[in-house]
């Protein structure tokens, strides 16, 4: 099942989720007015036996009937409804800077690209490569240093701001294949649109179990005033009421995530290609004395959010995940029952044993971006290693970005210059005007630091552009929240040099800002609003002639291109505008209302693009470089070029 299915998928669990979570509140709601009124009637005939009243008497049957009025009702329901929305707000509100906040509330500490840890830097790498193998962009990387058992987790409302979070104890005892596992199985979360769904899960439950707070609170206060009955009475009501909320919350919350952990293992195994090394990583948990446990105060509300089970001695039914033995056999049919143990002295052995040589580094490292490419554009692996795929291609563009400028895009002021390199003009007099802009952008150094750079740049080869910009995402997410307004605000002023935007300074910008944004910036997600590709007919036929005239000289050829493209999204009746019709400002505008397509549309559209710059057996680098940006803008996984045969 692909990306955009998983999408579509994801969604639709959502609604049932909401669905759900109103019957629960409905249902809480009834019995908080129940109890209520039941307290608030226990002590009314405290009161009117104290009098000396007959407690049956016609007054009394007024009262209690009273204390059921659809009056009394309606002010508790709004009391209760409020209370619970203002609840699920400040909790969204808590999450909305995205992955960052629920790493950082669990202790996580950011692991910096530049690091030179050995076991960090293997981390780093696994997660770079991952990325690149699933299109999207490279997260950052959290590590909670204070837990030693061996668990990982992806957190973020989109690509834009997850985060991959990783134990001390993951980072200690996993070998590379292993941790590769891993760290396959978060970024299938990522790309199944579970994070946004997990995300939904803590602020609704959150909602539900500050009832239960607020009946904590009244009995803890009761203490001090031991002759006010009904404070106890309501805080006791209270308590139960978010029990049983928070009880079949839970349950909820439990069900959806164990079938989701399976089909996180099952994308695991398709996208490293290698179902030993997350089948090994499960066997080795279950030999660990400190298995998954998670002993931070926050782990409750974010249990479902790991790789294993973060509370142990649950029972099945509320347990986040499904069993150990149940996982492993799914990956490992003929697994023999014996878990792994590995001693510091063996773990180190096998560090030693594992190194491949820089050609064997390679070949995997291809091996898992075409598998990725094949993962979320719904192609059998299989089919695509039974052709000839361009292994050789994929080398050339890695090794194609020169030494120098892969040690400084690992580096967030490095990464800065290069990004400003990137978009330096040949020309002389608007070259030296970008100059000026940032001799006056007040970043210290950084002048100096681009003309070292600037002669590495300048004869970049054009094929290593678009691997170079997703190489410097990951260091410059390091900046503070001043250094980024500070380089947005200067690469605007470099691109606007000219007075004008070229295609690639669009591209870069739409990659970087996309992607920076949800570190630095709220990020308001794009609600679907078209179902049918005939709904966005004018807007692909504008990116379709732009492609087909950007990738071929001639026009027939450009016109074989847009009909094939076209055909593939199931659009007969749209042709191919001229070159004078396709504006830059008209093109930036269509593809900002293709990214409002429903998620099972999306494939069409990304499908013909692609067809369209196949037509001539020939992808240039500014052509992958613009179907890069409008895949960013789209919310979808990059696709990579490579076709099966």
């Amino acid at each position: 099942m692909d990306f955009f299915t998983q999408q579509d998928k994801a969604r639709r669990q959502t609604g049932w989720l909401v669905f759900l979570f109103i019957l629960a509140v409905v249902g809480l709601i009834v019995l908080t007015n129940l109890l209520i009124g039941l307290v608030v009637w226990s002590v009314t005939q405290e009161e009117t036996m104290q009098r000396g009243l007959s407690v049956v008497s016609q007054t009394d049957t007024q009262t209690i009937a009273a204390l059921f009025s659809w009056n009394t009702f309606g002010l508790v329901s709004l009391a209760v409804a409020g209370a619970v929305g203002c609840a699920i707000l400040y909790k969204w509100f808590q999450l909305s800077s995205g992955g960052k906040a629920v790493a950082e509330s669990l202790g996580g500490v950011r692991l910096y690209p530049n690091s030179e840890d050995a076991d960090h830097l293997q981390v780093l790498n696994v997660v770079e490569e991952m990325a690149l193998a699933s299109g999207m962009p490279v997260p950052a990387v959290y590590l909670l240093e204070h837990e030693i058992g061996i668990n990982a987790f992806a957190a973020g409302n989109g690509p834009a701001d997850a985060v991959i979070g990783v134990t001390k104890g993951c980072v200690q005892q996993f070998k590379r294949d292993e941790l590769q596992g891993v760290i396959a199985h978060e970024f299938s979360h990522i790309l199944n649109g579970d994070m946004r769904l997990n995300l939904r899960l803590i602020a609704l439950l959150h909602g539900i179990v500050f009832i239960g707070l607020v009946g904590e609170l009244l009995v803890r206060g009761s203490r001090s005033r031991r002759s006010d009955s009904r404070v106890a009475v309501l805080g006791i009501a209270l308590l139960v009421i978010g029990w049983l909320g928070t009880f079949f919350g839970n349950l909820i919350r439990a069900a959806v995530s164990r079938q989701r952990e399976f089909l996180a293992d099952a994308s695991a195994v398709q996208f490293t290609r290698n179902p030993e090394g997350i089948a090994n990583a499960l066997k080795l948990i279950g030999g660990y004395s400190s298995g998954t446990e998670i002993n931070d105060s926050h782990r409750s509300e974010v249990s479902h959010l790991f790789f294993g089970q973060a509370i142990s001695k649950l029972s099945n039914m509320m347990a986040t995940h499904p069993p150990l033995v149940d996982r492993i056999l799914k990956v490992d049919p003929d697994w023999d029952g014996n878990y792994l143990y590995r001693s510091t002295v063996t773990r180190e052995r096998k560090k030693e044993e594992e190194k491949l040589t820089q050609a064997e580094k390679r070949e995997a490292f291809s091996q898992a971006i075409i598998t990725g490419a094949a993962v979320t554009s719904g192609i059998d692996p299989e089919v695509l290693f039974s052709g000839s795929a361009d292994l050789d291609q994929i080398r050339r563009e890695i090794d194609g970005i020169p030494a120098l400028l892969h040690e400084q895009a690992h580096d967030p002021f490095g990464a800065i210059a290069v990004c400003y390199l990137l978009i330096t003009h040949i020309e002389p007099s608007l070259q030296e005007k970008q100059w000026q802009v940032i001799a006056q952008s007040g970043i210290k150094g950084i002048e100096p630091l681009m003309r070292q750079l600037y002669p590495v740049v300048e004869h970049l080869d054009i094929s290593a552009r678009l691997p170079l910009i997703e190489l410097l995402l990951p260091a410059l997410k390091c900046m503070s929240q001043e250094q980024y307004k500070r380089f947005k605000h200067t690469l605007l002023l470099l691109i606007r040099a000219d007075a004008k935007t070229d295609l690639f300074e669009w591209c870069l910008y739409q990659l970087v800002r996309h992607y920076l944004a949800g570190e630095f910036e709220p990020v308001k997600a794009s609600k679907p609003r078209y179902k049918e590709a005939k709904a966005l007919s004018d807007e692909y036929q504008l990116v379709l002639s732009v492609l087909a005239h950007k990738g071929h000289e001639q026009e027939a050829d450009a016109q074989r291109a847009f009909n094939r493209g076209a055909g593939s999204a199931g659009l007969y009746n749209i042709s191919l505008l001229s070159e004078d019709a396709c504006e830059l400002e008209r093109f930036i505008r269509a593809v900002n209302a293709l990214s409002y397509a429903y998620p099972t549309l999306k494939p069409r559209l990304i499908t013909g693009i692609k067809k369209c710059i196949y037509q001539d057996g020939e992808v240039t680098a500014l052509e992958r470089e613009i179907v890069s940006s409008i895949a960013v803008v789209m919310d979808a996984p990059i696709p990579l070029f490579i076709e099966p045969h």
